[in-house]
């Protein structure tokens, strides 16, 4: 994450600007291992999001739970959030990052009458 917000590749030309706030936010990366007991924490905060929302799932942890399958690990973010794009890798590599973003600017390009008719 760092080497994509990083002046090589920067994504701040691509209109992308971490926030603090889940109320300010379009979309959210759900990276690492999530727990059950994190789950749903997470999804509180993606309830808080103003419509539209959407996800990307970022490494193999977070898609599939990786290698810790154990009782306290969720087995993909999915399970508990509607995900829109999943980026592969462990760790995925900033050439992902970039790839995954452009897929979902695709997606909500793609989408119609979904939200506002003049959209």
């Amino acid at each position: 994450m760092m080497a994509v917000y990083a002046s090589h590749n920067d994504l701040d030309r691509m209109g992308i600007i971490p926030r603090g706030s889940p109320r300010q936010s379009d979309f959210m990366f759900v990276a690492g291992t999530v727990t059950k007991k994190m789950s749903e924490v997470v999804r509180r905060v993606y309830d808080q999001m103003p419509e539209p929302r959407y996800v990307i799932s970022v490494g193999s942890c977070a898609n599939s739970g990786g290698i810790f399958n154990s009782y306290s690990t969720v087995q993909g973010c999915d399970t508990f959030l509607p995900v829109d794009v999943y980026i592969p890798g462990c760790p995925p590599r900033p050439e992902a990052f970039i790839e995954g973003i452009i897929k979902l600017q695709e997606k909500i390009r793609d989408e119609q009458f979904r939200w506002s008719r003049w959209r």
